[in-house]
């Protein structure tokens, strides 16, 4: 037996090699999928590192300690060394004071391991006895220290009650020995400390660097101390995340176990925020992947059926003797099935070398770096072989089925018997069934792509394409006979023979599935890449984005308006997250048509209509300009119940604005004394002209009583001395409004206000002129807050008003949009943004970063719609897209080839047909016509019926198709791709089918 399939794959070497081949490009198939998911896990792990903060990778155990808790906390910090691939940095810090006695400023006094070999000296050296201490550059240039310098420092506490930091320890001689500069202030080295981050709040106040001697010696009952774990190289990689995932666990149920230790430590830890993204992306790859991987491994066992089918059906003669001679079932059925089992058991481990390999290098040149020549088993690629050689192994011999139940009348017929018309149909039904189950399954599950519904996208192609081809025979035989009629011999052989030869319909099937894998997949692709398109525009706003640092919102509108008067190319934007309501998003509006990158998500008005509705206009604001403000007030405090004289608690602030742009003004000095005076209040800064914003009053008396203010009138002096210039002559009851639903009552030529008393802390009352608007204009991307409020520029709660509505806004996804002018004009607190930026247009110079600079904007970082898509294309579901790409170029490139294989089972038979009309007196053109058009007909009519079926499952699964591991930004995805998408690939497969058939036309003419 042995020996006698083994002469049968010598005899017909060139088939067997076929069916390795198919075996070894099913194998291929199906560890691609694995072994690319593998890829996409690792790259998706380094573009989330990468995308996070070199401080958001930092592990920190932060703590305010007295002195007999250093060494638990010692301890503690032991355990935060035992995280794999970290690097652990202790730090001690407190406060102290001598270092700058002319402002009495607190200096920074800081221990931190290694930090000479993280610091450039400038001048002198750097640390080696206690006692001596390092400084900052331009701390020294400021204070003109020098390397030898000797500073007496005492550790500093911070005094409630004078507001200000006091020595708190005995002072101790420190030795200045040298200047230093960070090498890199943004290496990983520094973790969260923050000391020379543009964004921090004391940025200016560079930290006093000494060793840790130095620091315990100096006489201090606490100080701040943190280890901070710092990671490595191979510290976040998918073989090390779930370990470091664990030990995080372990450390913080660890130190929430520690009662004691949980009072005074506390972890800071932002990593399992990148290790959800990772999760997430990691889950969506698992979709994404098996989408496009599972069809192709259904058309290589297709391939495989057509091939061992074609086979079988050649050998029928071969069958009938073997049959004729008393041959047993059993040993038929091993003559049959042994020689396409041998072949797909040679073609398995072929095909998982090179398909491992080939889809390490594919993924090496989209994404790498990926070992390619590493052999070590993905995860999931040997189950994945297993399943595909079994159903190869399957596949194949229900290819045999048929002819190994023939009677042996059929088997020596040349033209195989017809099936029954029962079996066709219901192998036709099942696979619609089975399309329309997944569907359905994929529906009811919300979309979630597991199960059935992973197969929709094939099954659908296949439904699609088996009720198409139950038309193919009809269809070609009446061609035929239209042909016969009309003279024309070649098309009538063809078409005839199409009706005629079984195999043409499993052809036409393989065909046009293969089409629908890779319309699929161009489509899938083509609205994976608009929809991070349209992402990355909405992430950044702007074309370019600059990030600056931190600054007063007005300061930020009046350096970028003296850059761009006109608003052509740059806008001031400000970002609030909002803590207890909605993202705001403040823009200058007046530049936002000319810069902002617009889409329909932000709602159906134009920019230009958006900024005319967040501007409107309003009453002319109080104005005061000069160096010295004067509030006539009528004070009465409440009077003493113990007999003592009456308090004077009360404290008026006038808010004021620069016109100019910049901080708020607060112009106010100690408590308002009892009775009627005229109060003197310093404003420097208002000598080019400020906007009154309003009165603050605060009544520090606790216990809940209140007290009455009559505020008459405000004057402003040019300068000291300049006579008195009445703004408000007169403060009318209708001319201001207070906060809180406070009431106002006209007495004695003013404005009478009962400010209330503080019952746990002081809470300010404050009165604003009319002419500053009662609610703020806002642009609402998803619906507006239900209470009508949200936090304005100076984190106070503002009342709002949506003028519009859209389903998202640029740089925040759901939020609100205000004019920061506007905005600016309620608020009557500070006004700094933490996160400021500069959006810049098209039209913005060269040269714009040096104007903002020499307007005194610190650039801190940089980005734009073409950076922000490239981050995106780095993430894993954008990777793993591409997967559907390399699965549809494959199985048209498998489809051509059971093209060509399909006529190489049957080149004997047509030889033997054409060698036959040759004699009867066909033409050899005929004849090579008749080649021509037994398998054209069919390929074009695949395409067409492959691009319906992949419209039709793209209607059915595209929705679901996840293109972005969060839904921060609520954006819709494009529905259909662009045309070009479609034709150029349909247009691609139609010129290779067609090459195809041109070829087999040559090939079998010229055997003939």
């Amino acid at each position: 037996m042995i020996a006698l399939v083994t002469l049968m794959l010598t005899a017909r070497r060139l088939q067997a090699a076929l069916v390795v081949l198919l075996s070894a490009l099913a194998t291929a198939a199906a560890v691609a999928g694995p072994v690319y998911t593998d890829a996409v896990d690792r790259a998706a792990v380094a573009a989330e590192v990468a995308n996070t903060a070199p401080a958001d990778r930092t592990v920190a155990v932060r703590a305010a300690l007295e002195s007999t808790q250093r060494d638990r906390f010692d301890a503690l910090a032991g355990d935060l060394a035992d995280l794999p691939g970290f690097t652990t940095v202790l730090s001690a810090t407190l406060p102290v004071l001598g270092l700058e006695p002319e402002s009495g400023d607190i200096s920074w006094f800081t221990f931190r391991d290694s930090v000479c070999e993280h610091i450039r000296i400038v001048s002198g050296r750097c640390l080696m006895a206690t006692g001596e201490a390092v400084v900052g550059a331009s701390t020294a240039r400021r204070l003109g220290l020098t390397p030898g310098r000797t500073v007496s420092l005492g550790w500093a506490t911070y005094d409630e009650a004078s507001r200000a930091w006091v020595l708190s320890g005995r002072p101790a001689p420190t030795t200045v020995v040298g200047v230093y500069e960070p090498v890199d202030p943004a290496e990983p080295y520094w973790g969260r400390s923050g000391y020379f981050s543009p964004t921090a709040p004391d940025a200016a106040a560079e930290p006093v660097f000494a060793g840790r001697p130095t620091v315990d010696a100096l006489e201090h009952d606490a100080d701040n101390r943190s280890v901070e774990a710092i990671p490595g190289p191979g510290a976040f990689d998918a073989d090390t995340l779930p370990a470091l995932s664990t030990a995080l666990d372990e450390l913080s149920e660890e130190l929430g176990d520690d009662e004691e230790m949980a009072r005074f430590a506390a972890l800071t830890d932002d990593l399992p925020k990148l290790f959800d993204r990772v999760n997430r992306s990691d889950a969506l790859t698992r979709e994404v992947v098996p989408l496009a991987g599972l069809p192709l491994i259904g058309l290589c066992w297709l391939v495989i059926f057509v091939a061992v089918a074609g086979a079988t059906a050649a050998r029928r003669h071969e069958q009938a003797l073997i049959a004729l001679r008393g041959a047993p079932r059993i040993g038929r059925f091993w003559l049959a099935a042994g020689e396409s089992v041998i072949a797909i058991a040679v073609g398995a481990p072929l095909g998982y070398v090179a398909g491992t390999l080939a889809t390490r290098a594919i993924a090496d040149a989209r994404f790498g770096p990926v070992p390619v020549f590493d052999l070590a088993p993905a995860p999931g690629a040997p189950a994945a072989a297993l399943v595909a050689v079994a159903g190869a192994v399957l596949v194949g011999l229900l290819a045999l089925r048929r002819d190994l139940s023939s009677p042996v009348v059929d088997l020596l017929r040349r033209v195989p018997p017809r099936g029954a018309a029962w079996r066709t149909i219901a192998i036709d039904a099942a696979a619609v069934v089975l399309a329309v189950l997944a569907a359905v399954q994929l529906r009811a599950f919300d979309g979630q792509l597991l199960g059935l519904g992973l197969l929709v996208p094939g099954l659908i192609a296949l439904a699609v394409a088996v009720l198409a081809g139950r038309l193919l025979v009809p269809l070609a035989a009446r061609l035929g006979r239209g042909a016969v009629r009309r003279g024309r011999l070649g098309l009538a052989l063809g078409a005839l023979q199409v009706a005629r030869r079984p195999g043409s319909q499993r052809l036409f099937v393989l065909l046009a599935v293969a089409v629908a894998v890779l319309g699929f997949a161009t489509t899938t692709v083509d609205v994976a890449d608009r929809a991070r398109a349209d992402r990355a525009a909405v992430e950044t706003g702007a074309t370019r984005t600059l990030t600056v640092a931190p600054t007063d919102a007005g300061a930020l509108r009046a350096a970028v308006r003296a850059v761009d008067p006109d608003g052509r190319y740059a806008m001031a934007v400000g970002v609030r997250p909002g803590v207890d309501g909605p993202p705001v998003l403040f823009a200058d509006t007046a530049a936002l048509p000319a810069v902002a990158v617009w889409r329909p998500e932000y709602g159906d008005r134009t920019p230009a209509e958006i900024a005319a509705a967040l501007r409107p206009p309003d009453d002319e604001p109080v104005v005061v300009k000069g160096t010295e403000l004067a509030l006539t007030v009528d004070y009465a405090p409440p009077p003493a119940t113990d007999g003592t004289a009456p308090g004077t608690e009360l404290r008026l602030t006038a808010l004021l604005r620069p016109l100019a742009g910049g901080p708020p003004v607060r112009a106010g000095s100690a408590d308002v004394k009892t009775g009627r005076h005229t109060w003197t209040m310093a404003s420097q800064a208002c000598a080019d002209g400020c906007r009154l914003a309003g009165i603050e009053a605060i009544y520090s008396a606790a216990g809940g009583e209140v007290a009455e203010v009559s505020i008459i009138s405000l004057g402003v002096r040019a300068e000291a001395g300049a006579p008195l210039t009445e703004v408000v002559p007169a403060f009318a009851v209708d001319r201001w409004r207070a906060s809180d639903d406070a009431e106002l009552t006209a007495e004695d030529g003013g404005v009478h206000v009962v400010v209330p008393g503080a019952v746990i802390q002081p809470r300010p009352t404050v009165l604003v002129p009319v002419s500053t608007p009662g609610d703020v204009p806002v642009l609402s991307g998803g619906p507006a807050p239900k209470s009508g409020e949200a936090e304005g520029v100076d984190g106070n709660i503002v009342a709002i008003r949506s003028v519009a509505e859209g389903r998202a806004l640029p740089r925040i996804g759901t939020g609100l949009l205000m004019d920061i002018g506007y905005a600016e004009r309620v608020a009557t607190a500070a006004t700094a943004l933490d996160t400021a930026e500069v959006w810049l247009g098209p039209a913005a110079p060269a040269d714009v970063e040096q104007r903002l600079a020499a307007q005194g904007l610190v650039v801190t970082g940089r980005d734009s719609v073409a950076a922000a898509a490239d981050r995106l294309d780095g993430r894993g579901p954008a990777l793993a897209v591409w997967f559907h790409l390399l699965a549809g170029v494959v199985a048209v490139l498998l489809a051509a080839c059971g093209m060509w294989l399909m006529a190489a089972v049957d080149r004997r038979r047509t030889l033997d047909d054409l060698v036959a009309l040759r004699r009867q007196g066909l033409a050899a053109r005929t004849g090579g016509s008749w080649v021509l058009w037994a398998y054209l007909p069919v390929a074009v009519a695949a395409v067409v019926t492959g691009l319906v079926a992949a419209v039709i499952a793209w209607a059915v699964v595209g929705q679901y198709v996840p293109y972005f591991v969060d839904d921060d930004f609520a954006l819709a995805p494009p529905t259909w791709p662009r045309p070009l998408a479609i034709v150029l690939p349909a247009v691609a497969v139609a010129v290779l089918f067609t090459s195809v058939a041109v070829g087999l036309r040559r090939a079998l003419r010229v055997r003939d």
